[in-house]
C-alpha cells in the first residue's frame, strides 16, 4: 500500500510543466492558431490579384519559417534567425497598414464632400474604413503574430536548464 505523499508526489510528477516551458508552447500555439486565421482570410478575400497582394503571403510563409525554427531548436543562431524573422515581417505588417489606409484615402476622393474635410478627418475616414473597402487593421494579425513569436523567443524549449529565460 502506498501513502498519501507517495501518491501526491507520483501526481506532481504527471502534472502538465508549468512555468516558462508552458508559456512557450501557449505561444508557439498562438502564433499558429495567427498564421492559419491569417492565411484563412488571405484566402477568403482571394488576395493573390496583384504582386502587392502577395506580400503578405509571402510574410505568412517567413512566419511559419520562424515558427518551426523556434519549435525544433534552441541555439544562439536559431533565435537570432526567428527574431529577424519576426521583425521582417513586423515591417512588412506595418506597410499593409499603411498601405491600406492609404488605398481607403485614395477612396475619399470620390466623395463630393471629401475635399472640404480637414486632413485629420479625410485620414481617420481612411484610417477607420469609413471610406474604401482595405481593413487597415488586417494586416496587425501578421503583427500581433510577429510579436508572439518574439515573446516565445524570449524562453528555452528545456525547462529543466536553470536559465529559463533566453537573453541571447
Amino acid at each position: 500500500m502506498t501513502s498519501t505523499s507517495e501518491q501526491a508526489a507520483a501526481h506532481r510528477r504527471r502534472r502538465v510543466p508549468t512555468g516558462p516551458i508552458t508559456l512557450r508552447l501557449g505561444l508557439l500555439g498562438l502564433v499558429a492558431i495567427g498564421i492559419v486565421g491569417a492565411a484563412l482570410e488571405l484566402a477568403f478575400e482571394r488576395h493573390w490579384r496583384s504582386p502587392v497582394q502577395l506580400i503578405p503571403w509571402v510574410a505568412l510563409v517567413l512566419l511559419a519559417l520562424a515558427l518551426l525554427l523556434l519549435a525544433l531548436r534552441d541555439s544562439p543562431r536559431t533565435i537570432t534567425a526567428v527574431r529577424v524573422l519576426a521583425l521582417v515581417v513586423l515591417l512588412t505588417a506595418a506597410y499593409g497598414v499603411y498601405t491600406h489606409v492609404s488605398v481607403n484615402f485614395g477612396m475619399g476622393a470620390a466623395d463630393s464632400a471629401w475635399d472640404t474635410y480637414s486632413a485629420l478627418t479625410q485620414w481617420w475616414s481612411a484610417l477607420t474604413k469609413s471610406v474604401g473597402s482595405a481593413p487597415p487593421l488586417a494586416p496587425g494579425m501578421l503583427a500581433q503574430s510577429a510579436l508572439l513569436l518574439l515573446l516565445a523567443s524570449l524562453t528555452r524549449r528545456d525547462a529543466s536548464r536553470p536559465d529559463s529565460v533566453n537573453t541571447a
